[in-house]
């Protein structure tokens, strides 16, 4: 039951949430958008993930660099892809915000 989750039921149900976060009817039940909202989404999806970038850049500078602070040595996250999956999708609502804000002008 697990193999089939994963294997069907997992993929259909990021495709459902890609074609609404893109606007896109290409993909299963993506919602019917005209080109400002598909523009205003897809900008959002480029700035968020330029954001996820930024971040993952400062992280590998901080270690190269050897920046770390020791306060936070002790800390451990259980699951640090999690954050960085919370800032994607938190980013994106507020990059969609703001083009919507921008764009409705």
């Amino acid at each position: 039951m697990n193999l089939f989750i994963t294997l069907v039921i997992v993929p259909l149900v990021f495709i459902i949430i890609i074609g609404y976060f893109t606007g896109s009817k290409e993909f299963i039940l993506g919602p019917n958008d005209d080109e400002r909202k598909k523009s205003i989404k897809q900008k959002s999806i480029v700035q968020s993930w330029v954001t996820i970038i930024l971040f993952l850049l400062t992280n590998f500078l901080i270690d190269l660099f050897n920046l770390q602070d020791e306060r936070l040595s002790d800390i451990t996250f259980i699951f640090p892809e999690l954050f960085y999956l919370i800032i994607l999708v938190v980013s994106y609502f507020i990059f969609l915000v703001i083009n919507n804000k921008k764009m409705s002008a």
